[in-house]
């Protein structure tokens, strides 16, 4: 069970993220996304820390309610 609430989080985390970076992205052109790798590593990275932030999350919630 612990799993399943890890997991949750951290795939509504990673999707967060996504909706989150799309916020800050929508400026650039897909041109510049495709080349410029330091927004690869700035907003790549943004992503995973907000899946695990999601994850951690999820298993507080397990943790403090179950």
């Amino acid at each position: 069970m612990v799993y399943l609430f890890g997991f949750i989080g951290l795939i509504l985390g990673f999707g967060a993220g996504l909706g989150v970076i799309n916020v800050f992205l929508h400026n650039y052109s897909r041109k510049q996304l495709q080349t410029d790798k330091g927004l690869w590593w700035t907003y790549g990275l943004a992503v995973w820390v907000f899946a695990g932030l999601g994850c951690w999350l999820g298993l507080f919630i397990f943790d403090r309610y179950f």
